[in-house]
């Protein structure tokens, strides 16, 4: 079978599992499309150089969620992101220390880059602070106590680079410090009352897995998931994705 024929016989094992097996990526594309109202200003914090996977939504669909939003503002401090084909500005700055004025945002959003934030803290804050009253920052993120994302905390730096590099084929320009210092609901939680967010909801949920290109070795991993869908297990799931609210 080739790599395709696997992912396929994946997701026809997790339906007879009861489960369907989705990628978080396509779970936070849902949200977006809920989030981004027509006529919003948006900011993308970390914005590389797409708001998702091709394979999680179109670049048609993509490019028509940006065209509701009046301002599309992206922000990273990789230069990756002059590829963006969809902003209407891009800003070479860090979450730290934003340059914008205050509350000029209706919707901030962040899509694996909590992650990465050394103060997340600070970050919140200033998200706080450039968002409207009533705004939203909605955020895609690791939960911290999967397995595989517990084990990539306690591991150096150069051995998590080699294997986001195995398991993500990702360049090297590609793969940046971790922290997971944000990466739990409790730990989100506890950024509420310093940054004056507010929550609106935070969900823990799976993912398509790690081992796919594995093929048949791979396969047990299916069952792993599926337990993970389960009430007792969930809050060990693969991902999390916060809604948070400036009051107002």
């Amino acid at each position: 079978m080739s790599s395709i024929d696997w992912y396929a016989a994946r997701a026809r094992f997790a339906h007879s599992l009861g489960f369907e097996l989705q990628h978080s990526q396509q779970r936070y594309w849902r949200v977006l499309e809920e989030a981004i109202e027509p006529g919003v200003a948006w900011l993308d914090l970390g914005c590389g150089w797409q708001i998702t996977q091709e394979w999680a939504a179109s670049l048609e669909r993509q490019r028509a969620l940006a065209s509701r939003a009046e301002r599309f503002v992206g922000l990273d401090l990789d230069a990756g992101m002059s590829k963006h084909p969809l902003l209407d500005h891009r800003v070479f700055g860090s979450g730290e220390n934003l340059p914008f004025a205050e509350s000029c945002f209706d919707v901030v959003t962040a899509n694996m880059v909590v992650e990465h934030l050394a103060e997340p803290e600070r970050v919140f804050g200033e998200v706080r602070r450039v968002l409207r009253p009533g705004g939203r920052f909605v955020f895609h993120t690791p939960n911290k106590r999967y397995y595989m994302v517990w084990l990539a905390s306690l591991a150096p730096e150069w051995l998590k680079s080699r294997v986001a590099r195995l398991l993500d084929d990702r360049a090297d320009e590609d793969i940046f410090p971790t922290y997971y210092r944000a990466n739990t609901p409790e730990a989100v939680r506890r950024q509420l009352g310093p940054a004056g967010l507010e929550e609106e909801w935070i969900r823990v949920g799976g993912s398509g897995g790690d081992f796919a290109a594995l093929g048949f070795f791979g396969m047990p991993e299916i069952v792993f998931l599926r337990l993970l869908e389960t009430e007792l297990l969930r809050r060990y799931s693969v991902t999390l994705i916060a809604c948070l609210r400036r009051p107002g």
